[in-house]
């Protein structure tokens, strides 16, 4: 994505700051490029697979009190608006005034601030002129942080002890030296701990990176400008999320959606908004939402505030750089002791990606309310977890896997297939790199059909993953949106749900729900994981029959279906080049 630059070229400051535009847009990029510097040291240097290949970790550089000021373009979003947060629950700990030079914070703990607990924040202060600047912080997930299954997802877990080792914070590093206590602590009761303590490293060398590159504009430029720069960066962004909340009409929107249980029960569990409009100024009250789950997919304060900026800024200026500005006109509640800001100890693993997604789609569909020409149908809505690792091989690598999904169709486009949207941004790991380091064989790998939901435009498909198990395994699946359908807009079809099916080798069948633990899973044994798709957006019966034929051709949608959803008359003909089955005109019949 293009971001827009932050001054026009002109003369003289800029309304209400002091720099002048093209010092404030050279600093601007600059400090945009110190994260896109730090980010691609960290994937160069990374030891897992996750972090090197997939790229699940993001970065940021904060000013001194902890707002964000430049972010990474391509990383994850429920990491990113999460990390002034995860801040200020590190300097509530650790008073800024206490910091010196070489001193590293790290944490991971959701209930002072971070997201949940793989998910560990690593933050370097950056001085300049004897005093408080600045920080670079990286956010990674650990692939394992204990706990009794591979991976660290424990889905039976009913408190957050069970779901592995939780850091409150702490200085990793003091005037530059490790805290060797520390990383004893973390490699002592994590699985794999050289890969762990690997990616550990990268995050110190991203923070670096990004240290030096800011010091190098304090030197070219001077300390005061930097500083200045980071405070008009913000108020420009505040300006302008101002500038588009008022662009919308003013209102009371209200929208409700659910999550598939919580791994104990199946009962629903519901996420509802109201989303007032007053002016510039938007406040978002989950009021009404479930009270905290017995189960892991209670979402931390972080995450529910982070989903909630993601959706906000993705609809009202989607086109600008992000930042703590960009939050300033808004006001989030969440009541205490619900789902969306649980009371500790409350378990939170899946909560980070499977209910803030959630979050991101009820924020979303009442936004459609507001400006529905601007909001697209519900995406996969999950990030559909597959963790596969052996029991008591401490050394092994776990393979974490993320999948791709559909995207909700909108207002004149279909939806995209087999892509992350919303609050995640992963990539996707080579098949090859998979089966080097993990006991499986990938027989299958493609973009489901008739996922999906029909409409004038059509929501995008998800992934199918076959697997075969080369050992016997702990299978661990992290999902949503199997029992409960993506929703539609404007009259277009909800899209289809989620499917997790294993074939033992005896030929037996198990159906796997959307968040489960299945250990000994035997040699031969094959899974057969289906994401699910997007709903579509307006009426199916004003698709162009040209565009059903194309996605019939593609294979992302099967005659029964184009039947049922569009009304038309498909026939076979094996004659075609493009695909054997084609939508009969009078001559065909």
């Amino acid at each position: 994505m293009t971001i827009a630059p932050l001054a026009e070229i002109g003369s003289g400051p800029l309304p209400g700051t002091g720099l002048d535009p093209i010092t404030l847009s050279v600093m601007d990029s600059g400090l945009r490029t110190a994260v896109a510097e730090m980010k691609s040291v960290v994937l160069r240097t990374a030891y897992s697979n996750l972090w090197r290949e997939a790229g699940d970790l993001s970065c940021g550089l904060l000013d001194a009190h902890g707002d964000i000021v430049a972010q990474g373009v391509g990383d994850i979003p429920i990491h990113l608006a999460s990390m002034p947060t995860s801040m200020r629950g590190l300097l509530a700990r650790i008073p800024a005034e206490t910091l010196e030079p070489g001193d590293v914070l790290l944490q991971n703990d959701p209930y002072q601030g971070n997201n949940h607990m793989p998910d560990f924040i690593m933050a370097k202060p950056i001085f300049s002129e004897d005093r408080l600047i600045a920080f670079a912080a990286v956010r990674g997930h650990y692939v394992d942080i204990g706990g009794p299954t591979p991976g660290s997802y424990n889905l039976r877990a009913t408190d957050l002890y069970g779901e592995g080792l939780r850091m409150p914070p702490v200085k990793l590093y003091r005037r530059g030296e490790l805290n060797e206590e520390i990383v004893s602590i973390i490699s002592l009761n994590v699985r794999n701990s050289a890969e762990r303590l690997g990616d550990m490293r990268s995050q110190y060398a991203g923070c670096l990176a990004a240290e030096r590159r800011l010091l190098d504009y304090c030197e070219r430029y001077g300390t005061e400008v930097v500083e200045q720069a980071m405070r008009e960066v913000l108020d420009v962004s505040e300006r302008r999320a101002r500038t588009a909340f008022r662009e919308m009409p003013d209102g009371r929107y209200e929208f409700a959606d659910t999550v598939d249980g919580d791994g104990f029960s199946d009962e629903p569990v519901e996420i509802r908004v109201a989303l007032t409009i007053d002016g510039d100024e938007v406040e978002v009250d989950f009021t009404g939402t479930s009270p905290q789950a017995r189960g892991g997919i209670n979402s931390p304060l972080a995450v529910t505030l982070s989903a909630t900026y993601f959706a906000l800024k993705a609809v009202a200026e989607p086109h600008t750089s992000s930042n703590s500005g960009s939050y300033r006109p808004v006001t989030i509640v969440t009541p205490e002791g619900t789902v969306i800001n649980p009371h500790a100890p409350a378990p939170v693993v899946a909560g980070n990606h499977e209910t803030s997604a959630r979050i991101a789609d009820v924020v979303l569909g009442a936004l459609s309310q507001a400006v529905p020409g601007r909001v697209c149908a519900a995406g996969t809505g999950s990030s559909t977890v597959l963790i596969i690792g052996r029991d008591g091989v401490v050394d092994d690598s776990i393979m974490y896997e993320v999948h791709g999904a559909g995207q909700g169709a909108n207002i004149g486009v279909d939806g995209s297939h087999a892509r992350r949207t919303s609050i995640g941004n992963t990539g996707n790991t080579p098949v090859e790199v998979l089966e080097g380091n993990h006991p499986i064989r990938v027989i299958g790998y493609e973009i489901r059909q008739d996922g999906g939901g029909a409409g004038r435009y059509r929501g995008g498909n998800g992934i199918t993953r076959i697997v075969e198990f080369t050992e016997e395994s702990t299978v661990t699946i992290v999902a949503d949106r199997d029992r409960s359908h993506p929703y539609g807009l404007a009259g277009g079809h909800q899209g289809e749900t989620a499917s997790f099916v294993l074939t033992l080798p005896d030929g037996t069948e198990e159906r796997l729900g959307g968040k489960t633990v299945r250990s000994g899973v035997p040699a031969g044994a094959v899974l057969r994981l289906t994401c699910a798709g997007a709903g579509g957006y307006g009426d199916p019966s004003l698709r162009p029959p040209a565009e059903v034929q194309a996605d019939l051709d593609d294979g992302y949608l099967s005659p029964e279906r184009a039947r049922a959803s569009y009304g038309v008359d498909v026939v076979e003909d094996e004659s075609r080049v493009e695909g054997r089955y084609l939508i009969a005109t009078g001559a065909e019949r």
